[in-house]
């Protein structure tokens, strides 16, 4: 249905910890080394020491006398069985196990605020929420509020986390002793996906993923602490943009294409997808006999994939999914021809970045035609990142005469209309794909166009806007 990025609650925490460095040889090996320091020669009297059947010790013996740290010395008659004494290297092994002392030491742990627990975060991937705010991603709050307590109760959970730690990496977890210190909450940047029930539409489910991979583990715990309900996400999701409806008209209404319909034709051209990935796939490992067969199969499936997307694109008016707007932005980006205009409330460093400003450039150097008008209000609050960008877009529009970059201040639209072939009206905000910050989930579908008289009304009647906001603009300045 929609998608949001958003940042998922972690505790950076002090923990003061009881530690044994790693001992370079096994405890058996130790214990046999420390019998024959102490007098006991010969493995049958070693193994009975320790308790261990003969062979297990005659093994670890071999061990020994390849890695140098004992000697075998044969008997003085056939009467007399082999005896072992320590070498050089096993006197200074015995003194340096000896040596080795548990230490303690505070250490800073990540424990995950969903999850409730302690895992490895690198540094590169952890936001203070002062960053989030700036970017204007939503804080997903932990469940329950509270920080973690500390206790030796946590040593499974932090002996596992430890093992990944370079610094730690040669050391053993005795015990967690106690909280050493302030806790201080960040956040990792995930991406939250939105799913309706097919058969229910009241059933709506969030997937989290995670630098590219979907993370079960934070789904289920977002899930088992209703998190849908405490975030509001079902009412926001339910909730109509009126705007959408009012600049469509009800003419246009009537004529968008059944949901049911547009939908079996998406699910065909994905199924299409499936099966010319499959047959492409298959076809790189397959003799040359079967290859030509499954090429001519690809070759089957490619055809009715082309047959399928000519059909959607060939609906006047159909719905707009969320998941197409963002491509779509890229095809006008990169096809626009003569005009390409945009209408977005807000501007987001993360969308408008070097990439897109270089495909504007590329349209304004070919003499496409560029209108962007933007602006939900004065700007005021915009932060320095975000203003960046709007500096380079007014750059540019000082650079290039057909380039028009207007600050509406006070536009609710999200409109994109390429050349004459199509316009599309949503709620989907082009310049910041997380939309209305105040709004932090709902279903941004869109509905998109392709009558050629109804995309020229609905550009003039944009550049007239545009073109107001110029006019009041430079009589200011």
């Amino acid at each position: 249905m929609t998608y949001r990025e958003v940042g998922l609650p972690h505790w950076d925490v002090p923990i003061r910890c009881r530690l044994l460095k790693k001992k370079s040889l096994s405890v058996l090996d130790e214990f046999i080394l420390r019998s024959i320091e102490a007098g006991l020669s010969v493995s049958d009297d070693i193994a009975g020491f320790l308790v261990l059947p003969v062979e297990v010790v005659d093994a670890a013996m071999g061990r020994l006398v390849v890695s140098g740290h004992i000697i075998a010395v044969a008997g003085r008659s056939n009467a007399q069985p082999v005896h072992y004494v320590l070498s050089d290297r096993g006197r200074r092994a015995a003194k340096e196990l000896t040596d080795i002392t548990p230490e303690e030491r505070t250490l800073r742990m990540a424990y995950d605020g969903l999850t409730r627990k302690y895992v490895f975060i690198e540094k590169s991937m952890r936001w203070r929420p002062r960053d989030l705010r700036d970017l204007d991603i939503l804080e997903i709050p932990a469940f329950p509020a509270d920080p973690p307590t500390v206790s030796p109760e946590d040593t499974s959970g932090v002996a596992s986390v430890l093992r990944r730690i370079t610094e730690t990496a040669q050391h053993d977890l005795l015990t967690v002793m106690t909280l050493d210190g302030k806790r201080e909450k960040f956040f990792v940047r995930a991406l939250a996906l939105i799913f309706e029930s097919v058969d229910r539409s009241e059933e709506i489910y969030v997937q989290f993923a995670i630098d590219g991979r979907v993370s079960e583990e934070h789904d289920l715990a977002f899930a088992k602490a209703e998190g849908l309900r405490k975030l509001g996400i079902v009412g926001s999701l339910q909730e109509v943009d009126p705007v959408v409806d009012a600049l469509l008209g009800e003419e246009l209404i009537k004529q968008r294409a059944d949901d049911a319909e547009v939908e079996a034709i998406r699910r065909t051209t994905e199924n299409f997808r499936v099966q010319l990935s499959s047959l492409e796939e298959q076809a790189e490992s397959a003799s040359v006999e079967k290859r030509e067969q499954l090429v001519d199969l690809a070759t089957g499936v490619a055809k009715r994939l082309d047959d399928a997307e000519v059909t959607l694109k060939r609906i006047p008016v159909r719905v707009l999914e969320v998941h197409e707007h963002a491509p779509l932005l890229v095809d006008a980006l990169n096809t626009a021809q003569e005009q390409l205009l945009i209408i977005s409330p807000w501007i987001r460093a993360a969308v408008v970045n070097d990439r897109f400003i270089k495909s504007v450039r590329r349209l304004l150097e070919s003499d496409v035609a560029v209108v962007i008008g933007y602006g939900i209000d004065d700007g005021k609050s915009v932060s320095e990142r975000d203003r960046a960008v709007e500096k380079k877009l007014q750059s540019l529009a000082a650079e290039f005469e057909n380039f028009s970059f207007i600050r509406l201040g006070d536009t609710h639209a999200k409109v994109l209309i390429v050349d004459h072939s199509y316009a599309v009206v949503t709620s989907f905000n082009w310049l910041s794909f997380r939309g209305d910050p105040n709004r932090p989930f709902r279903d941004e579908r869109g509905t998109l166009i392709a009558i050629e008289e109804e995309v020229k009304r609905l550009r003039s009647d944009y550049m007239d806007r545009v073109n107001a906001a110029g006019t009041q603009s430079d009589s200011r300045a």
